[in-house]
């Protein structure tokens, strides 16, 4: 058949004109389109039920081809450590297919780093865990944009949306940084960093759409944005609001005479709605010191019956002070907040002083600020300075395996004094001064996909952890005791004095005799001259640790950030290096392995 018998000439001169406008690009698309089209075409002479396809609708579907070649889709690439940078990323994805923008979701640990060089627009949603560090699964990304081997992203469209503490010295630091990566090799920054903070809730609402508005506008012809739905009435954001559940327990573990005060909370998740894992964190939301809040009112000459707006309500001043706003905390951005209400620049030459400034938020407290910087403010004013008071996480020490409708925390009350005025962690000491028996505690529950035990009830465990850090495992041995797992589980814990700090001693024991618990190896710093810690037991046991590593052990670590946690990491990287017969390279190349198969995990603050 000719091509004249094929197609009539009016057909071909319409399909001719249509093709001659289209470049190469857009030609391979329509071929693939017709090739895929082929199968379910009828063949000629067939009898075809539905009329024939007129030219100009011929000509309508290659224009729309055309239109559709030239979007240009959005990846949405996501860091988390807690979930929250994954929540947003998730919200973010749907605001962009609300406004007709072409995007997807990846997980940075599930990402190929080879395809960020043929991204067309991209938005960075990422986490900082501790003092300025990549969250696990945004490690690998991290690295390849801070190295030599970095793609050339030229002009590539970006955003950053960072996630943070404001009471960290490096708030929002992993954001900053992949910001700074992406400009480095090219890319085309369509704002400056979006910094969050741990109360950013009530921000996405306004931030999500308008920074997707930004790739709708990059992508839209003749600078036009991409035609956008209806915004549906419901919030932006999902309700994450916290329930109130009953104290059944509250117990001090430390035996009389200790120096240190730690603190067994069993509550009731009864009729809550509360789920957790072994691994998670609950969030308990305190409220300030009465006797603080009075003395901030008193040295600002404000009257705490005065009415003010929180989210939409009318509350008293005193009111937003103990319940809404934090005091026991200052920051740089509150510093910063402040300093501009100040008549002369003292405050804006600490913040100058990156050293001197964080001298003095060692400790400091909102009374300090108002104390040593004094200037008269509103209550609005007042209002503005100070951050919304944040939850504080508590690592969970039971199983509902074991424990039922019940979940358990184990808090150290945080007691100091400085400036000749004793100070104390807003929750820890609202949990051992005001709670009483009969109360309830607002709370809710934060997932910790990061601090899991291995599926394989089989695998042998290792848990290193000191003081209130040794939680989670309560929670581990619960749980595989419930469940009848045979995998070997190896303790090693770190307290002050094995008379009154070895906590939950009793049910180590037990685990211990029963055969569950298969080592058991402690660490009391105080009681001998020389201090000895856990990464001491760790070496000390360096040849049979590195065995249980080599028949395939996860390792876990549950403490303190700065010190402990390192610590122990440097121990685990020397013992590779001698009982592994490893370089340090190979040892820390191992350690990252391990990282990433989630065979060395960390639940650290």
């Amino acid at each position: 058949m000719s091509d004249n018998q094929l197609f009539k000439p009016e057909l071909r001169s319409q399909l001719q004109q249509v093709l001659s406008n289209l470049n190469r690009e857009q030609l391979l698309w329509l071929g693939g389109y017709i090739s895929a089209a082929i199968d379910f075409a009828p063949s000629a002479g067939s009898v075809v039920a539905d009329p024939i396809i007129e030219p100009k609708a011929v000509a309508q579907e290659a224009e729309s081809a055309v239109v559709s070649s030239k979007k240009r889709s959005l990846a949405i690439l996501y860091g988390s450590h807690s979930g929250n940078s994954q929540k947003v990323a998730v919200l973010a994805n749907q605001e962009a297919q609300r406004q007709g923008v072409e995007s997807r979701v990846v997980s940075m640990e599930d990402y190929n780093a080879r395809f960020l060089k043929d991204e067309e627009q991209l938005l960075v949603v990422v986490s900082t865990h501790g003092e300025g560090e990549p969250p696990l699964a945004a490690q690998e990304l991290y690295d390849l944009m801070a190295g030599k081997k970095a793609p050339q992203l030229n002009d590539l469209p970006f955003a950053v949306i960072a996630l943070g503490d404001s009471s960290y010295k490096k708030f929002c630091q992993t954001g900053i940084d992949f910001h700074n990566f992406i400009s480095r090799q090219g890319g085309k920054p369509l704002r400056e960093v979006a910094m969050l903070d741990t109360d950013f809730n009530s921000e996405l609402g306004a931030l999500i759409p308008s920074v997707v508005e930004l790739f709708a506008k990059s992508e839209g012809l003749n600078g036009q944005a991409a035609p956008s739905k209806p915004r549906q009435s419901q919030e932006v954001v999902a309700s994450d609001l916290p329930v109130e559940a009953p104290l059944l327990t509250k117990l001090q573990l430390n035996g009389r005479g200790s120096d240190k005060e730690t603190w067994h909370l069993e509550i009731s998740t009864d009729k809550t709605g509360l789920v957790y894992q072994p691994g998670d964190a609950l969030e308990v939301f305190a409220n300030n010191n009465p006797e603080l809040v009075q003395s901030v009112l008193k040295q600002l000459s404000l009257d705490g019956s005065e009415k003010v707006n929180v989210d939409g309500q009318s509350i008293t001043l005193e009111e937003a002070l103990t319940n809404y706003y934090e005091l026991t905390i200052v920051t740089s951005q509150v510093v910063k907040k402040y300093a501009a209400l100040l008549p002369d620049t003292s405050l804006n030459k600490l913040l100058d002083d990156a050293d001197k400034l964080e001298t003095f938020l060692e400790g400091t407290d909102a009374l300090d600020l108002f104390t040593k910087y004094p200037v008269a403010l509103t209550a609005e004013q007042l209002l503005s300075v100070l951050r919304s008071l944040p939850p504080r996480a508590y690592s969970i020490a039971s199983s509902p395996s074991e424990v039922g409708s019940e979940v358990h925390i184990t808090v150290g009350a945080v007691r100091y004094e400085k400036d000749n005025r004793n100070r104390g962690g807003v929750c820890s000491t609202f949990i051992a001064d005001r709670l009483k028996d009969s109360d309830s505690l607002k709370v809710r529950i934060r997932p910790n996909n990061q601090f899991r035990l291995p599926a394989n009830g089989d695998t042998p465990v290792i848990m290193v952890g000191a003081g209130t850090g040794v939680a989670p495992f309560r929670s581990f041995m619960q749980h595989r005791a419930a469940l009848g797992s045979n995998g070997k589980n190896w303790l090693i814990f770190g307290d002050r004095h094995f008379t009154t700090d070895f906590l939950y001693q009793s049910e180590w024991l037990k685990y211990k005799k029963n055969g569950l618990l298969t080592r058991l190896d402690v660490a009391f710093s105080r009681d001998q001259e020389e201090k000895r810690y856990v990464q001491h037991r760790m070496k000390r046991n360096g040849k049979e640790l590195y065995r249980w590593i080599a028949e395939g052990a996860h390792f876990y670590v549950c403490g303190d950030m700065k010190r402990m946690a390192l610590d122990v990491k440097n121990a685990f990287l020397d013992i590779l290096q001698i009982e592994g017969n490893m370089s340090r390279e190979q040892s820390e190349a191992f350690l990252l392995k391990l990282r990433k198969e989630g065979r060395y995990q960390e639940d650290v603050y």
